[in-house]
């Protein structure tokens, strides 16, 4: 598949939909076993280090290269924020 026929923009945004959404349905379609997470939870909780190893990336494509990612890293950080929202909705 040629990934240069869609901007880094919508490849970030299609990352985390694709990611959050692929979560969800695991939550839901695999319900959890007493105090073991499935795999929607694990899925959140990978969230983490994988958001923060893109945004590293596009931090460093920023800083050494000669393209403009600082849409890339508007989009990780209202991901990020959104996510918190969310998350913190539930925990009520």
């Amino acid at each position: 598949m040629n990934f240069n026929k869609f901007s880094k923009e919508n490849i970030a945004i299609a990352f985390y939909t694709i990611y959050i959404l692929i979560a969800g349905l695991c939550y839901e379609l695999f319900p959890s076993h007493g105090n073991t997470p499935n795999g929607g939870v694990m899925l959140l909780y990978l969230f983490i280090p994988i958001s923060i190893i893109y945004f590293m990336v596009h931090l460093i494509k920023q800083l050494y290269g000669n393209q403009s990612y600082a849409k890339c890293l508007l989009i990780h950080g209202v991901v990020w924020i959104s996510v918190t929202v969310i998350l913190s909705t539930f925990s009520e």
